[in-house]
């Protein structure tokens, strides 16, 4: 082998990377690769979550609205049954004669205004 004029000793030598660092490098590496996952993927992550709760809170509005109508059949189906039509022909069905009083049959009460 030749040696130049102009190199040195050291020069000539091969160099031989400490072990630890060609580990620590082998780290970095791996960090910076699990780092650009992460940033990759969270905001995928974030848009997922997102979304599922949007779901799941049209389905809550949903459900509050049919539930609603319900109580607005229901209220309209108790009110229809309060009405004197209603009680009479249900009283025609159930056998439940209805006798006028008498104004005579009456006794009258007075109230004290204590």
């Amino acid at each position: 082998m030749v040696h130049d004029w102009y190199t040195v000793e050291i020069d000539r030598q091969p160099s031989a990377k400490p072990r630890y660092a060609e580990r620590l490098q082998h780290a970095m590496i791996l960090v910076m690769l699990l780092l650009l996952m992460v940033a990759i993927f969270l905001p995928l992550w974030q848009r997922g979550i997102n979304r599922s709760l949007e779901v799941e809170y049209q389905t809550l509005l949903e459900n509050r609205q049919a539930l609603e109508e319900e109580q607005q059949v229901l209220r309209a189906s108790i009110s229809s049954l309060s009405m004197p039509e209603s009680l009479a022909d249900g009283a025609w069905r159930e056998g439940i004669v209805f006798q006028p009083i008498k104004a005579a049959a009456m006794l009258p009460i007075s109230r004290s205004s204590q």
